[in-house]
């Protein structure tokens, strides 16, 4: 029997869901809301059964969990005000002022949101079986990405790190078939190569780019990416959630640093290319790789809707970030200077990263739309 305090969350909670800051529009479920109240609320019923035992992220700043506090980079969000709005307010060391996608995804399988590899304790490593964040700020699948802010982890350091997990979890199963049975049941999740193309990309000299049109660094990302998956499947990962890139070309670092209210057609031509050669490349891996199963989400898209038509998800505010940015709004945010009020209204949080209604959006969506996850969206994925 469900306690008073289980149904006055889930009143406050449709409330807000039904009721945005203009009245008609969705808001993000809070913080502690539960597996079951949170699968009603999504209008996917509470007698759904998902049998995933783990989530394991790899990426990007946009999936960050704060693994970059433990390494010498300048690509940090281990400082107010980032993520304000979670939990005790203390930052963490992810790009946004709560929640990101990732952690939606881990609520809705009833999972722990999975924390930051470089930040588990030696016993944490031997026991943790729900699953681990790998990502990194400011690296990407191509190895040179991560030389502009420090050290990050790529893509390939990232799932050498799963592989140290792997070993460390083994005494924990009673033979290696059941440890196989875990690892296929669990969900890796990667979001990455958003960085491959603006701190790797965009920060070639103009000789270099003449020698290296786009279609053809892309296509190096392509490689690299399938041989990481490879690697991940190797060591016994089946079921893949692949993030695109993003509209890039219309983030707020963008519009500031060119001074500029239109998008950067480049940017999102460059975004698109990579993208279509990810779509593409996910299933012949699955064709390749036997028992594995693949859906892409089409970050891209999800954005390119937001901006066209921004009032039905409640989003007031577009062309601003939440927190202070430094350099004229080009870099990311100031320390320790209070955020705006009304952060559910903003697309973004900082120039570059989401806010965490965004990133409920993006989950939301990959959840419910097998136009966003295809070729089935995540709810169907993760019964498969």
């Amino acid at each position: 029997m469900r306690s008073w305090t289980s149904y006055f969350l889930m009143f406050s909670l449709y409330l807000d869901l039904l009721l945005g800051s203009n009245g008609d529009v969705f808001r993000i479920p809070p913080l502690n809301v539960n597996q079951k109240d949170l699968l009603q609320l999504l209008e996917l019923g509470d007698d759904i059964k998902f049998d995933v035992p783990a989530l394991y992220v790899f990426g990007d700043s946009t999936v960050d969990s704060g693994n970059n506090n433990f390494l010498s980079s300048t690509s940090k969000a281990n400082y107010p005000p980032f993520r304000v709005d979670f939990a005790d307010g203390k930052p963490t060391g992810q790009f946004s002022n709560g929640r990101i996608e990732a952690d939606f995804i881990a609520q809705v399988a009833g999972l722990p949101f999975p924390p930051p590899c470089l930040g588990l304790s030696k016993e944490e490593q031997k026991t943790l079986r729900t699953g681990v964040n790998y990502g990194s700020s400011s690296c990407g699948v191509l190895p040179d990405t991560e030389k502009l802010f420090g050290t990050c982890l790529t893509f390939y350091m990232q799932t050498g790190l799963f592989e140290t997990t792997v070993k460390n979890l083994q005494p924990l199963f009673d033979s290696p078939t059941t440890m196989a049975d875990y690892l296929s049941k669990s969900l890796f999740f990667i979001s990455i190569g958003n960085a491959d193309i603006s701190t790797g990309y965009d920060f070639l000299d103009n000789t270099t780019k003449q020698q290296t049109p786009f279609p053809k660094f892309a296509r190096a990302i392509s490689q690299k990416f399938s041989d990481n998956i490879k690697k991940l499947y190797d060591l016994g990962a089946r079921k893949f959630l692949v993030n695109s890139v993003g509209m890039m070309g219309c983030s707020l670092m963008v519009f500031n640093s060119k001074r500029s209210t239109m998008c950067d057609d480049e940017y999102n031509e460059h975004a698109q290319i990579l993208n279509r050669l990810l779509s593409d490349l996910l299933p012949k891996l699955q064709s390749e790789l036997v028992g594995s199963k693949f859906i892409f989400a089409d970050v891209y898209k999800v954005f390119a809707d937001i901006f066209a038509s921004p009032n039905p998800y409640g989003f007031t505010n577009t062309r601003e970030c939440c927190c202070v940015a430094g350099e004229n709004g080009t870099r990311t945010c100031i320390r320790d200077i209070r955020p705006c009020n009304n952060r559910n209204d903003h697309v973004f949080f900082d120039p570059f990263h989401g806010s965490e209604t965004t990133h409920f959006i993006l989950a939301k969506r990959c959840l419910k739309e097998s136009s966003i996850c295809s070729p089935i969206n995540l709810v169907d994925f993760l019964r498969a």
